[in-house]
């Protein structure tokens, strides 16, 4: 006790100095406890009218598409929203009003009802998400049948679209092979011939007989038409005698003369005698000095039948200088025109030749593309067998065309192997005409090549050639020219080619290949295959008809989306399938027995499966990476219209049972059977769409009824024996290209029946069999339901997923809120918000913070009054 004694006073002194901390520390906690309560109440206020502004939400677009979407936006509602909050910040309406409000006094300052950007129900991923999940409990048992027993189907579509593409491929390489035949074949016939003509033992004796009369008969004729102009010689005038004994001397001289032989001895001889006497009767004043001074009558008479004798015979052998040059002319022209035929023909065959290798080159080249063909083709076929597929009458096409590239005794190995060896014999062959051109042409006189120059220039140049031997010189008879001629050596300017130089020609009448080039190119005759020819350009125009009308939007719904106004898509995208114009595009000039049209129809038809497969690419795809797809696909076909859908086997169903998933009638639409369709393409007019639909199950169609007819067995045998008939036998090289159109044109008709059927609501038979092939040769059933089938809906179904995948996902969404928008015109689902957001400013009562804000006399601490202001925010959607 004397312990404590010694500190009296002390916890009074204490207790005085913390009382004022704990008495503010006490205050303090009491306003803080306050402020946070009022938080939890304010923030319980806000989801409480956030809560009741969401469940404002359109009922007939939550009962019929199964959407969530506020009825009013945000900010229309804010009034309403700000009431809820106040009234459940007080406790309004609650039992102890009043003493709610004492404790806490929340007093709303400020509230804002926000619209949330980015939740609006066109927004694809705010869509794609109630889509999901109303369909979550209600597709799939509408998938399992589509996605387990029929999208399998098409999985090996590519497979056999690139069957059928190499086929086709091999087929026009083995026609471009034929075309290459018929040209290596003219080029042949061609060169045959000349070689048959241009025999070298006639050449050549013909190039002898040139030279033996060139050396003669050319060369004498003008150097005696040259020695007569060089001759002047006459009887000296001291030797003179009587004017008639001269004229009977001219007489005895002459009578040898026959101008029928103009370059014999004796001709030449008596003209030069004669022109001797008439050189000097000349310079004894001429014939009429005959008669003059005559003064016996009797006399003269006679002299004047002598005179006219002699006139008559000086004008007849004044022509044997323009005989020899006519018969020198004459035997120039018959030679040079026989070595110029000759060399012609050289040249021709020469041309020929080459133009033989050439082609034959080209036939070596195409032969090897159409092996190469054909190897792509057995390798697409065996893929398509290893993928489980039964390709019939295509794999035992490829084990007949494999014998016939690759087996000993097959045409196809043999050609390649003996082609070669022609083209060596006309390569050899070119080679003998160009070195027989050299002969001929080296064939010359005087450096005149007899075959290359005209026979008119030769004969001017030798006419120049002798006048200049026989310059100066005199000759009184022929053997003056003879010695004249070895003197000038005129005949050694003869040059002579031997006909050995050229080597020989290489026959090919004989050649295995050539035979079999004239089997190859047989021409048919037409009148013999009319039938078959009509039957097939028949089905083609059938196939060209039908695609015509896939073509024709004349009978669908005409609906324009844009008479609807904006629209939801519009602020999205519109990202969508295109459907190509190749796939109803069969307009070929279909006649099989024109090459360039056989070409055109196969490219149509190809172009046509080119694009069907092109859009089919991803369907593998569709169970194993696009399940979403799967739903949003499903809830667009049971919620919307499309073109079948008021029929069903052939029949109109009833109006009552065309209903959507969620029980409301589909045909109060606004676009009645052409929504799913505007939600696939996009187009503006609902026509478009539908035809772009048709176009797409036309393509696809034709696709799969071309590989039933390539690889059925008794169409394959109709074709093949149609196709030997117009080829006019079995033509290896011609008959596949005509196998191949025909069997286009039997898928080209059984596919307008298919077309017909889907548009009438019937299901047909995805993969046909010879009992569901509707058409020629089997006429069965191709909505066989014992089959998997595939109606207009299901083809629709596929299309969604398909497009989808191929990256449109959002297009698609955005297109369906544009049907539902034009289905719910009281609605703009432009406003239409799935979230909203709220924004407040309260206040709240404290005791404590004013009077500690005052009593720190500066007012730092910011409570200028007995309330503190508590900022709410918070966001809330379906």
């Amino acid at each position: 006790m004397k312990f404590f004694c010694k500190n009296k006073g002390t916890i009074s002194v204490f207790l005085t100095i913390i009382l004022v901390p704990v008495l503010l520390l006490g205050g303090l906690t009491t306003d803080a406890a306050r402020i946070c309560m009022s938080k939890a109440v304010i923030s319980d206020a806000g989801e409480m009218a956030m809560n009741a502004g969401l469940a404002q939400y359109n009922e007939e677009l939550h009962d019929e598409y199964g959407l969530l979407v506020m009825d009013r936006s945000p900010e229309a509602m804010e009034s309403d929203l700000e009431k809820f909050f106040n009234g459940s910040l007080n406790g309004t309406g609650m039992p102890g009003e009043e003493d709610y409000k004492k404790i806490l006094d929340l007093l709303t300052k400020k509230f804002d009802a926000i619209n949330v950007q980015g939740s609006e129900i066109y927004q694809t991923e705010v869509e794609k998400q109630q889509i999901l999940e109303y369909m979550k409990y209600r597709a799939p048992v509408c998938l399992t049948e589509l996605v387990v027993e029929k999208i399998k189907e098409l999985k090996n579509s590519k497979k056999m679209a690139e069957a059928m593409k190499k086929q086709m491929e091999f087929s026009e390489a083995m026609e471009d092979c034929h075309n290459e035949f018929q040209k290596a074949k003219e080029a042949l016939d061609t060169l045959n011939g000349v070689i048959d003509h241009m025999q070298s033992q006639a050449v050549g004796q013909e190039l002898s007989r040139t030279k033996e009369e060139y050396e003669n008969i050319v060369s004498n004729a003008l150097l005696m038409r040259a020695a007569i102009q060089e001759y002047d010689d006459r009887l000296k005038e001291h030797d003179w005698g009587k004017m008639e004994d001269t004229v009977d001397q001219f007489f005895i001289a002459t009578k040898d003369i026959d101008l029928s032989k103009p370059y014999a001895d004796h001709t030449f001889n008596g003209y030069l005698s004669g022109l001797y006497y008439i050189n000097t009767i000349n310079d004894m004043g001429g014939i009429g000095r005959l008669t003059e001074n005559n003064a016996q009558e009797e006399t003269s008479v006679d002299l004047e039948e002598l005179k006219e004798k002699y006139e008559r015979r000086v004008n007849e052998i004044t022509k044997y200088p323009e005989l020899l040059c006519q018969y020198a002319q004459m035997c120039i022209d018959e030679h040079s025109g026989k070595l110029k035929e000759y060399l012609d023909s050289a040249n021709a065959a020469e041309d020929a030749a080459k133009t033989a290798c050439d082609r034959l080159a080209a036939v070596r080249k195409e032969l090897k593309k159409a092996k190469e063909a054909f190897d792509g083709w057995e390798k697409a076929n065996g893929e398509l067998k290893g993928a489980g597929n039964d390709t019939g009458s295509m794999d035992a096409d490829v084990k007949l065309y494999r014998d016939f590239f690759y087996s000993s005794n097959g045409n196809g190995k043999a050609d390649f192997e003996e082609l070669d060896s022609l083209i060596s014999d006309s390569e050899q062959n070119q080679e003998y005409f160009h070195k027989l051109k050299d002969v001929l042409k080296g064939e010359k006189f005087w450096e005149q090549s007899i075959a290359a120059v005209s026979a008119s220039d030769q004969y001017e140049e030798y006419k120049k050639a002798a006048d200049s031997c026989m310059k100066g010189t005199k000759a009184e008879y022929v053997n003056d020219i003879k010695r004249i001629r070895d003197r000038e050596y005129f005949p050694d300017h003869y040059k002579h080619k031997d006909i050995s130089e050229a080597g020989a020609s290489k026959s090919i009448s004989g050649h295995p290949f050539y035979k079999r080039l004239q089997e190859y190119c047989r021409e048919s005759n037409k009148e013999d295959s009319q039938q078959e020819q009509n039957e097939a350009n028949g089905r083609l125009e059938e196939s060209k008809k039908a695609g015509e009308e896939a073509n024709k939007a004349d009978d669908y719904p005409d609906f324009k989306w844009s008479s609807i106004g904006e629209l939801p898509s519009s602020k999205v995208g519109k990202d969508a399938s295109k459907a190509e114009e190749q796939l109803t595009d069969l307009n070929a000039s279909g006649d099989v027995n024109n090459s360039s049209a056989r070409k055109e129809t196969t490219k149509k038809f190809q172009e046509s499966m080119d694009a069907a497969v092109s859009f089919l690419d991803k369907v593998d795809e569709i169970v194993s990476k696009g399940l979403e797809n799967l739903y949003i696909s499903e809830y667009a076909m049971q919620m919307f219209s499309y073109y079948t859908v008021n029929k069903k086997d052939g029949q109109d169903r009833p109006e009552g049972e065309i209903i959507g998933i969620s029980g409301y009638k589909l045909s109060e639409h606004a676009a009645y059977q052409a929504e799913c369709e505007y939600i696939l393409w996009g187009k503006d007019e609902s026509k478009i769409n539908v035809l772009n639909t048709v176009m797409m199950i036309f393509g696809i169609r034709l696709l799969f009824n071309s590989f039933f007819a390539f690889t059925d067995h008794e169409i394959d045998g109709i074709a093949f024996a149609m196709a030997t008939t117009i080829a006019g036998g079995w033509a290896p090289y011609l008959v596949p290209i005509i196998k191949v159109v025909i069997k286009l044109g039997f898928a080209g008709a059984e596919t307008a029946s298919d077309i017909t059927k889907i548009k009438q609501g019937y299901g047909v038979v995805l993969i046909k069999k010879t009992d569901s092939w509707a058409t020629a040769p089997y006429m069965g059933d191709n909505t066989k339901k014992k089959y998997l089938t595939l109606d207009y809906s299901e083809y629709m179904r596929i299309f969604l997923n398909l497009s989808m995948l191929t990256g449109n996902g959002t297009g698609i969404l955005g297109r369906i809120a544009d049907c539902i928008q034009a289905n719910q015109p009281n609605m703009n689902l432009l406003e239409g918000y799935t979230m909203l957001s709220v924004q407040a400013e309260v206040s709240s009562r404290t005791t404590f913070m004013r009077k500690i804000s005052d009593w720190s006399g500066s007012k730092a601490w910011g409570f200028p009054d007995d309330t503190y202001t508590i900022s709410y925010q918070s966001i809330l959607g379906y």
